[in-house]
């Protein structure tokens, strides 16, 4: 028969607007950790998770299948959270709102905390590249697709993102931080 996102997706675009549930069910995990990561505050990931899904509905039809409804909905996250960063960036933003979305890895809550403050304190384009390749466990590729952004810029940008968090961090013990914040450059997929 054929994937079942696909059949919901074709559905969709047939105008069976309640097909569309399947594709969120899939997804919506995904798109509001990494909204959460990058707005750093709950309320504001549920609100950035129900815009994304609300962009995605309306601009259904312009979806081609060359990439996966995955890439595609993450597409339309990066380009929310730009917009919400624009719009908030006189905000603070706090990742320590919630313990459920903290890495359960970590033994030490102090060392997760300054990681977190650390972390959003990250340019928004490093930021993102970041938490895309740390926390989602995307490849340079796949955020270079995502993003509209070429492999060497995405490279470069996580690489710098993690030099920054390093010097953040530099007081704590270096295993741990670089266990944590990867320890890896740029060359690393």
């Amino acid at each position: 028969m054929g994937d079942p996102l696909d059949i919901a997706i074709q559905e969709v675009k047939e105008g069976n607007s309640s097909s569309f549930n399947q594709v969120i069910h899939a997804h919506q995990q995904g798109i509001f950790r990494l909204c959460f990561r990058l707005t750093g505050n709950v309320e504001d990931a549920k609100d950035l998770t129900q815009e994304v899904f609300i962009r995605a509905l309306k601009g259904i039809k312009n979806f081609r299948g060359d990439s996966d409804i995955k890439t595609w909905l993450y597409r339309i996250a990066i380009n929310a959270g730009s917009t919400w960063r624009r719009q908030n960036l006189g905000q603070t933003v706090s990742m320590e709102e919630t313990g459920d979305l903290e890495d359960t890895k970590q033994p030490d809550p102090m060392l997760q905390k300054r990681i977190s403050r650390a972390v959003e304190s990250l340019p928004f384009k490093q930021r993102t590249v970041f938490v895309m390749h740390h926390y989602e466990g995307y490849k340079h590729e796949e955020i270079a697709s995502i993003t509209n952004r070429s492999l060497g810029s995405v490279k470069a940008n996580y690489f710098q993102a993690v030099q920054k968090l390093k010097e953040k961090l530099q007081d704590l013990s270096g295993h741990a931080v670089e266990r944590e914040v990867g320890g890896a450059g740029a060359g690393n997929s």
